[in-house]
């Protein structure tokens, strides 16, 4: 009989080992991070003149974003449910990528952009980068020009020189009758005998070089990019 007493305990102890163990609360797995996403932001700063013949058409200084959102990988699908915000305005979807135009008074250009990308279920990306410069056609102003000269074409930079390619062309026929590509300086002329006569020119300048950073860590998928373009165009009528 004095024996039954010891194993009763066992029992009882082993009993209340094993309540203790199923109160145990399981183990949990730490929480899978969030799947990269393939970003691709391609930004223009851009300087339009005037037109020759628009009084209500004012020289229109404006930063033209496009954002192109994948999930995983670039050959994912489109996030279309992203929400993306360049200098605090929304990017409105396209398609394939998200897109915005925004204006600035030629007296206050910023020199960075700063872009929020959300996606559910994921923490906000921020990102912010410097714009190079601006890229601004001096010459020809918009007006009306004599042909039978030569028609001078000038450029400055806000900051950060570089070579420029230039392009005109006749804008009704859309014949091109100027292409130099890496031109250093800041101006150029056109040859009279190549300038077309009685008709609407346009003229415009492309930084060569432009500015292009790749997008690190886990948050983004391989290749994500941003790249910075300047550029500037100018329209003038030909007697």
């Amino acid at each position: 009989m004095r024996m039954k007493f010891p194993l009763a305990g066992a029992l009882v102890l082993l009993a209340a080992g094993a309540l203790g163990a199923a109160q145990d609360p399981p183990a949990q797995d730490a929480p899978a991070p969030p799947e990269p996403v393939f970003v691709r932001l391609t930004i223009y700063p851009t300087a339009s003149l005037s037109r020759y013949d628009y009084n209500n058409d004012l020289d229109l200084y404006e930063v033209r974003v496009y954002a192109e959102i994948r999930r995983v990988s670039q050959e994912g699908p489109a996030a279309a449910d992203a929400r993306v915000s360049a200098f605090g305005e929304k990017l409105e979807y396209r398609e394939d990528h998200f897109e915005k135009r925004v204006l600035f008074d030629k007296d206050k250009l910023p020199a960075e952009i700063d872009v929020e990308i959300a996606l559910p279920g994921r923490p906000v990306i921020k990102e912010r980068h410097p714009l190079p410069a601006w890229l601004v056609l001096t010459d020809p102003k918009p007006s009306v020009v004599e042909t039978g000269r030569d028609l001078a074409v000038g450029w400055r930079f806000s900051r950060f020189p570089s070579p420029v390619d230039l392009r005109a062309y006749d804008f009704r026929t859309g014949k091109e009758f100027l292409r130099k590509d890496h031109v250093e300086g800041t101006e150029v002329l056109i040859p009279a005998a190549s300038l077309p006569a009685a008709t609407i020119v346009r003229i415009y300048a492309v930084q060569s070089w432009f500015y292009k950073r790749y997008l690190g860590g886990d948050r983004y998928a391989r290749g994500s990019e941003i790249n910075v373009i300047p550029w500037s165009q100018v329209f003038v009528r030909t007697k």
